[in-house]
């Protein structure tokens, strides 16, 4: 992935993503692995954004396809 700038704080990657709420922004973004930028790791590419805005299945912590299910025990 190509990372390219400008680089958002928690609430402008929001409001860039259409969230009116950091926190809603953020609590979403639990459940995803999107990489952060800068010295603090606080920052979000523009670039990231878009290709997670595109396909967020791609981020995700834990792909469905890949989850242990256990199989059931027939006795």
């Amino acid at each position: 992935m190509d990372v390219q700038g400008p680089f958002f704080t928690l609430a402008k990657a929001a409001e860039y993503c259409g969230y009116k709420s950091p926190e809603h922004f953020a609590e979403l973004l639990r459940g995803y692995v999107v990489p952060k930028f800068g010295p603090k790791r606080n920052r979000y590419a523009r670039s990231v954004l878009d290709a997670f805005m595109a396909d967020p299945e791609a981020f995700e912590k834990f792909p469905s396809a890949s989850r242990y299910v256990p199989k059931k025990v027939v006795a």
